[in-house]
């Protein structure tokens, strides 16, 4: 019995030595006709390695990136509600005091709302973009933009076309604030615009110094080539500055007709400086009920004023100097015969003296560098 269950085993151990000899045939076989292949697959784990590394390193970088835009909003706006509220009232300053911002909170999260509380409704949340119409809007934009820009440091800040969809007396609370409060000092400012009357009344205000340091380009309509036409150079809109340069081209005439528009600029504004002091109330006495006011008289009161002023600083002294030497020159004279009459270009049977044309122009250039230092 043991001897026929040894025969047994030895044939099965037989037929399975046949079966592996047969299977590592069929192996060695199968390596030999898939060599290349098997090398590419040793190849290619290498390449796998590098993929999981990266997405291993993706997905840790994503977390990351979602984590930062989730702080995002709080990191570009925190700390920016009240300069931009000052900077909002400042743009609006010639509102009325209820529509004025006491409080401003600007969202610090994704989907968040911006809330205003109002100076005479106190304790009152509205959400700014449900309540403030287009311009109040673009201005509360503006407020933000400009406020994160100084928080920052910023050397340069852009304005494209900044007053668009906002009214005149918004753009001037916009251009004052901007240009008279000092929050711009040290930038270089870019400021692009349609509104020409804009750019004009900027350089008005912004006195004769600063408008000969403004570089001007004017984009011009196409006619036909439809490419841009850029003038590079033009004249600056400046009364002061275009009086001065009409009187060094010897056009006395030409000086004058600037001269009266600086004058009643700067007289304006002057008079816009005293009336925010408490002493901007001045009488006028008119020939006619249809009579224009002179400018003569208008200087003449305007002086008065200045003199009873308590506090004589050297700004105001340098104003009334101007004052002086602009209405030194006889107020009989063909000069202020001409400034008096405005733009009318009726015929004169004398001849402008250039002594009085120049100390014109020279007082007018005093009076708005006085006015400079004084605001």
């Amino acid at each position: 019995g043991y001897r026929m269950e040894i025969e047994r085993a030895k044939l099965i151990r037989q037929t399975a030595e046949s079966e592996l000899t047969e299977a590592r045939t069929t192996v060695s076989n199968f390596d030999e006709a898939n060599r290349e292949l098997i090398e590419f697959v040793a190849s290619e784990a290498q390449v796998v390695e590098f993929h999981n590394r990266v997405k291993r390193s993706y997905d840790g970088f994503l977390q990351e990136i979602q984590s930062y835009l989730s702080n995002l909003l709080s990191q570009l706006l925190q700390g920016l509600g009240k300069r931009a509220r000052d900077l909002y009232n400042s743009f609006n300053c010639d509102d009325l005091p209820v529509d004025l911002l006491q409080s401003l909170w600007l969202p610090i999260s994704e989907n968040g709302k911006i809330e205003l509380e109002f100076q005479e409704q106190l304790g009152v949340r509205y959400d700014a973009l449900t309540l403030l119409s287009e311009g109040h809007i673009k201005c509360l934009g503006l407020a933000i933009l400009l406020a994160k820009n100084i928080e920052e440091g910023c050397p340069l800040v852009i304005f494209d076309d900044v007053v668009n969809a906002i009214d005149d007396d918004h753009r001037n609370g916009i251009w004052r604030t901007f240009f008279e409060d000092g929050l711009l000092d040290g930038k270089q400012v870019i400021l692009t615009s349609h509104a020409e009357e804009f750019l004009h009344r900027i350089q008005q205000e912004l006195g004769a110094a600063r408008a000969g340091d403004i570089a001007l380009y004017k984009f011009l309509p196409h006619q036909g080539e439809h490419h841009l036409r850029v003038d590079t150079n033009p004249p600056s809109k400046n009364y002061v500055l275009k009086a001065q340069q009409a009187f060094a081209n010897d056009d006395k005439r030409e000086t004058l007709y600037y001269s009266r528009a600086a004058i009643e600029s700067l007289t304006d504004r002057l008079w816009t400086w005293m009336g925010r002091r408490g002493d901007g109330r001045i009488e006028l006495k008119l020939s006619g009920p249809r009579s224009p006011w002179e400018l003569n008289n208008k200087c003449n009161k305007i002086r008065s004023s200045l003199r009873r002023n308590p506090v004589q600083s050297n700004a105001i002294i340098s104003s009334l100097g101007a004052l002086d030497a602009l209405l030194g020159v006889a107020g009989s004279s063909i000069e202020w015969g001409y400034l008096n009459s405005g733009t009318h270009d009726s015929q004169r049977d004398g001849e402008f003296d250039r002594s009085a044309v120049e100390t014109i122009v020279r007082a007018v250039g005093n009076l708005d560098q006085a006015l400079t230092d004084l605001q």
